[in-house]
């Protein structure tokens, strides 16, 4: 009896480690070299785009800021240098250091720039100021979700790449300082907001607020930092299963973009709409989900169900009438109606094809889909003219050249995940 019940505690072990298997084998790489080579070019050249401008206000060579806004043609339209251009940037630089050296020095003195002259402080710690310039400074009291998350995502990177203990100490004072502001201890998740004279704000939280703290930095700081992994597994854990059950509207297979404070989705009817939706943030929430299957603090049953949600999620997204007649080969509009599913921008955004790419990336079956719409985005999204990358391009795949190459938060991240997860 006892080699019988050892045989079943083997046999049990084994199933569930044969299933976990199954989902970290979900992930598939790019078998095609000509495709892996003009990524990779794509992002080099985006990476050179960003840095030709460094920002006047420059102490040394150590530490460099470089100026954000830039037109189609690479030049600099201010002296501003925002957050979270300049950390998706350092995000860039860090994740292609090891392939050009040169990259990490960089890397290292923007990093510089964004520690000596980004942030500002209030009673819960530092926390970044949305720009600077030689001249003047943020000046807001209202911090937002997005630029405070995205404001770590190049520190984290780069100590990814470099285990920089002191660097790593900085980061785990910004990471407590900003749970500390936007964490909700009553219901869970983050607020969208928070104003350093009132608090959090009311009626701020988001999907993004739920989402972007995890995609920005979370995530990959969990990975990078083994030693302290327990200090942001329950954060981790808390913001996947808020999404997995509030995020995705089953009946309009869309997300759920805007919340109460008690977390119950705004629901769009025919008297009101709540939010236009993306394609976008439909593959970005199935490629989290699908992310978060492979974390081992998850349990199998979850992981199970977090690999079939975002795979459903993606399958849902494919089947609406995104795109035109070419398919997917031919890229898909940004903005929707979620009860008509009528566009109501057919312009095609940067950033919604990197996320539907790493989507497609985490679902096998999805592989063709993948590679077409990835020479999709490598043929029309990239300037072959000036460099860098279209912020759109129009139903027609006409680039928009009177949009910023560069801006407030456009610079080199998008297609860098992109590039990391092919």
């Amino acid at each position: 009896m006892v080699w019988q019940s050892l045989f079943l505690a083997s046999l049990l072990v084994l199933t569930a480690c044969t299933q976990h298997l199954q989902v970290k084998q979900a992930a598939q790489p790019l078998s095609q070299p000509k495709l892996i080579e003009q990524a990779t070019d794509h992002i080099d050249q985006l990476l050179t785009f960003h840095t030709v401008h460094p920002s006047e206000w420059q102490q040394n060579q150590n530490s460099v800021g470089y100026l954000s806004e830039l037109d189609n043609q690479g030049m600099p339209v201010s002296d501003k240098v925002y957050t979270v251009a300049l950390s998706r940037l350092i995000y860039g630089l860090a994740y292609r250091s090891a392939e050009n050296p040169a990259n990490l020095t960089k890397a290292k003195a923007a990093a510089a720039f964004q520690l000596q002259h980004m942030l500002g402080e209030d009673r819960h710690g530092q926390y970044f100021l949305s720009w600077v310039s030689p001249t003047a400074k943020d000046s807001g009291t209202r911090l937002d979700i997005w630029q405070q998350a995205y404001g770590l995502c190049g520190l984290v990177e780069l100590y990814r790449q470099t285990g920089d203990q002191q660097l790593l100490q900085t980061i785990h004072r910004l990471h407590s300082a900003l749970v500390s502001r936007f964490q909700d201890q009553q219901y869970g998740g983050f607020w969208g907001a928070y104003e350093l004279t009132d608090g959090p704000e009311v009626g701020s939280k988001s999907l993004q607020s739920l989402m972007y703290p995890v995609t920005a930095y979370l995530a990959n700081l969990w990975l990078a930092d083994e030693t302290n992994r327990d200090n942001y597994q329950a954060i981790l854990q808390q913001h996947i299963e808020l999404l997995s059950e509030i995020g995705w509207n089953q009946q309009q297979q869309w997300v759920n973009v805007k919340f109460d404070d008690q977390w119950q989705p705004c629901e769009s009817s025919e008297q009101a709409v709540c939010s236009s939706v993306s394609p976008g943030h439909n593959f970005q929430l199935a490629a989290l989900l699908m992310r978060a299957a492979e974390w081992p603090f998850m349990t199998v049953a979850q992981q199970q169900q977090l690999q079939q949600q975002g795979e459903r999620m993606v399958d849902a997204t494919l089947a609406k009438p995104i795109y035109g007649p070419t398919g997917i080969a031919g890229g898909f509009a940004q903005s929707f109606d979620p009860l008509s599913n009528e566009a109501n921008d057919s312009r095609k955004a940067w950033w919604q094809h990197c996320e539907a790419i790493i989507a497609l990336s985490l679902v096998p079956t999805q592989q063709g889909n993948r590679d077409k719409l990835l020479r999709f985005f490598l043929a029309h999204f990239q300037d072959q003219q000036f460099g860098g990358e279209y912020f759109f391009v129009d139903a027609d795949n006409q680039p928009e050249t009177t949009e910023n190459k560069g801006n407030v938060g456009k610079s080199a991240y998008h297609s860098v995940e992109m590039l990391r997860f092919l």
